[in-house]
């Protein structure tokens, strides 16, 4: 009596090779978003020199490495610089009145 061989790793049926799709978590890695961007916006709304200074640094950064926040740097420029324009004309004025302001009291 003799029996066929079997092979000891047959095929599996076809159709079952690769998957469609990739899963979640491969490919190439997303740009990474430049955090001096971020700290000079948010510096833009209660430092502006801080803010045109790290916009400024950040902007030299991205153009170098290519991350994202290009954006956000040049608007922390431009919200940083519109800031220091508000003190400087802010202390002008104080400067030209004298710094004294004359108030009145009268009943």
């Amino acid at each position: 009596m003799t029996t066929p061989q079997q092979q000891p790793f047959a095929p599996g049926p076809a159709g079952y090779g690769t998957p469609a799709a990739q899963p979640v978590g491969y490919g190439p890695p997303a740009p990474r978003w430049n955090v001096m961007s971020i700290v000079a916006l948010v510096a833009a709304f209660f430092i502006p020199l801080a803010a045109v200074i790290c916009g400024w640094v950040s902007v030299r950064q991205i153009a170098r490495t290519g991350e994202q926040g290009r954006g956000l740097a040049i608007t922390a420029l431009v919200l940083g610089g519109i800031g220091c324009a508000f003190w400087v004309l802010f202390w002008v004025l104080i400067i030209a009145n004298g710094g004294s302001f004359s108030y009145s009291y009268s009943l």
